[in-house]
């Protein structure tokens, strides 16, 4: 994950894309992003299939975790992954339209995300909310996705580990 957030920095500074200057704290951002995870994860958290499948590939390394390790994982996976896909590769495909940019992003996003065909479409629909947010309300801004995409992945992967522990037990 360092060096995907190393090498976006990178791409970012040469292509002259102010990542770090499009996160604005305040705390009305960052509750609409807590709103927004546990809103997409009561929707989308609730599909068995995808909940095995995330279990199925996540699940030993996830359970071998302590939840603050988990924490950590999912802040950092939040930051990079939206600097990344909200922040760079949004930003730099704007000359084609807003909704094209969108568009090619969180297909990308649902791609990179694919465990099953499945997986990748609800991927991209989260993809798309998280872009929604960055534009969405406001001035642009990268603290929504990056707290929202944080506190799903943290919630996923503590569900995740916990089922993944429990199965262990049983057995």
């Amino acid at each position: 994950m360092l060096s995907l957030l190393v090498i976006t920095l990178g791409i970012a500074h040469f292509a002259e894309i102010p990542l770090m200057s499009r996160i604005h704290w305040s705390v009305s951002d960052f509750l609409i992003g807590v709103i927004a995870a546990i809103s997409m994860f009561a929707v989308f958290g609730q599909l068995g299939s995808l909940r095995e499948e995330a279990g199925n590939r996540l699940g030993q390394s996830l359970a071998s975790c302590r939840w603050f390790d988990l924490a950590i994982l999912a802040v950092v996976v939040g930051i990079v992954e939206e600097l990344l896909f909200r922040g760079l590769i949004e930003q730099s495909l704007q000359s084609l339209g807003p909704w094209t940019a969108l568009l090619i992003t969180n297909v990308v996003f649902g791609v990179l995300h694919a465990v099953s065909p499945l997986y990748a479409v609800v991927a991209g629909v989260l993809g798309a909310i998280l872009s929604g947010l960055a534009w969405g309300i406001g001035d642009f801004n990268l603290l929504r996705p990056i707290v929202a995409h944080s506190l799903y992945d943290f919630i996923g992967f503590m569900i995740i580990a916990g089922d993944y522990k429990r199965s262990a037990e049983s057995t």
